[in-house]
């Protein structure tokens, strides 16, 4: 049984005032181990408290970042190296480990007394006993030969940091090669994008303005209304512009969920799981609210996200509604049949985002995703009995999975017979590369962006048309 390890904010102030981001480091990462927690929202904590401070936390958050992405290699030299087991470590010595592991494989410069003088007094903080275990094993490995600690040398899974479960998806799906590209995608930082509403303003022009007030950005690779952020980000969010011209930070696959939707002025749209209303204040702008979009999420506290955006962005055409939108026929018989679009980003497995968010590369299973199938499947089934006739359904997901993605597709073409994908061709971008196999799948409805040939997060996207002729059995 763990101990549970609590901390408050004058902890997390002291730490920082003491310059001792290595165990403010490990508090958060127990807190992703052991407790569940997400790295991001640790780590806002930490952000918050350090710039009530006037300090940075640059060495924290890569230390934090960097074992959590590493902890499928970290865990298997620990292994290989030391010949220890850490699933056999008590839950306070392996994330002491780990971390330790972190710095000396990954991180730079780092001396490796600094390593394993700081991890003995971790542990004799948190859990004394251990003391003199974590200072052997860390020792161990920092004195193992350089040849053992060579990561190329290993298989394609350790190398990009993949459990079995996560590579071999990639491999099924898109062969050992272009898995392994796949997975050394991940391993880079990404970059942050911001859509903005180009009506108010254009690309070199924002960049420009943006570079007065401290913020420093390039054009987004795929998407014209977009823009990268190269630095100053932090800042961006409590500038004038970003509410003055309309912007949203949004990856770019999701942003082109948008464009193949393609909704029009006077549009009737329904969001299914729209939190926090990328898509909702997206399809807005593009039809300059003069459109009516209804937002639904299961999650009320989440749902309250898209209305403090809509607001922010000052769109007035969007409402919202908690529900189930597995159920959501059921629970809005009055609204079967009317919207022209209805768009349905479900809950997926997540596999395209682990650039991002590389808790995914810890807690997602295949138990998991296999859960999440039938909810998919139940999400898009209810959703389409809200198309009205000669109305677009879209489907998308933030994964890279054909059991999540083209698969249930094809069910769900199998047994709605009024439906069918139509050519997204003419709302792809032209910086979109498309070879043979990707046109095909794109006049056929599809496609999927991937970290490694698009440079941005890995996504799927369909575009279905239901039939002008009403089916009385799909209603």
């Amino acid at each position: 049984m763990s101990t549970q390890i609590r901390y408050k904010k004058k902890d997390i102030t002291k730490l920082i005032e003491a310059g001792n981001e290595r165990e403010l480091c490990f508090l958060m990462l127990y807190q992703v181990y052991v407790e569940g927690a997400f790295s991001n929202l640790v780590i806002k904590k930490a952000d918050k408290a350090a710039a009530e401070l006037g300090r940075k936390l640059d060495f924290t958050r890569a230390m934090l970042y960097g074992t959590i992405t590493y902890t499928f290699t970290i865990d298997f030299l620990i292994r290989h190296i030391t010949k220890e087991e850490p699933d056999e470590m008590d839950p306070v010595t392996r994330t002491i480990i780990r971390m330790a592991i972190w710095q000396l494989q990954f991180g730079e410069n780092i001396p490796d007394y600094a390593v394993t003088d700081s991890s003995v007094e971790i542990a004799k903080k948190y859990n004394h006993k251990v003391s003199g275990y974590v200072n052997a094993v860390v020792r161990k490995y920092a004195s193992a030969p350089e040849a053992k600690k060579y990561i190329e040398q290993y298989k394609p899974g350790i190398r990009v940091s993949l459990k079995p479960e996560i590579y071999g998806i990639f491999k099924k799906d898109f062969g050992k090669g272009r898995a392994y590209d796949i997975g050394m995608a991940f391993l880079k930082t990404a970059g942050t994008t911001v859509r903005f509403d180009s009506s108010k303003i254009d690309q070199n022009s924002l960049i420009n303005e943006l570079k007065s007030a401290g913020i420093f950005a390039q054009p987004a690779k795929l998407i014209a209304d977009a823009i990268e952020i190269t630095g100053g980000l932090k800042g961006l969010e409590n500038s004038d512009i970003y509410s003055k011209y309309g912007m949203f930070i949004q990856g770019e696959a999701a942003m082109l969920a948008s464009l193949i939707a393609d909704p029009k002025e006077g549009n009737k749209i329904l969001d299914c799981c729209s939190a926090p209303g990328g898509k909702s204040t997206h399809m807005a702008t593009i039809c300059h609210d003069n459109c009516t979009i209804l937002s639904c999420d299961v999650s009320e506290p989440r749902l309250q996200l898209v209305t403090e955006n809509a607001d922010r962005l000052g769109l007035k055409s969007i409402s919202v509604k908690c529900c189930d939108a597995s159920k959501i026929s059921k629970e809005n018989k009055d609204l079967r049949k009317s919207f022209d679009l209805v768009l349905c980003d479900v809950p997926c497995s997540g596999l395209g985002l682990i650039g991002r968010k590389p808790d995914i590369r810890e807690k997602i299973t295949f138990e998991r995703i296999e859960e999440l199938l039938p909810i998919q499947e139940a999400i898009l089934d209810s959703a389409s009995k809200m198309v009205a006739p000669g109305g677009t359904l879209v489907y998308c997901t933030c994964t890279l999975n054909s059991d999540e993605n083209e698969s249930q597709v094809a069910a769900f073409l199998e047994s709605h017979k009024s439906f069918h994908t139509v050519s997204i061709t003419r709302y792809l971008p032209d910086s979109i590369y498309l070879d043979d196999e990707r046109k095909e799948a794109a006049e056929n409805g599809m496609i999927t962006l991937f970290p490694d040939t698009d440079g941005c997060e890995g996504f799927f996207i369909c575009r279905m048309e239901k039939d002008r002729k009403d089916d009385p059995s799909e209603g």
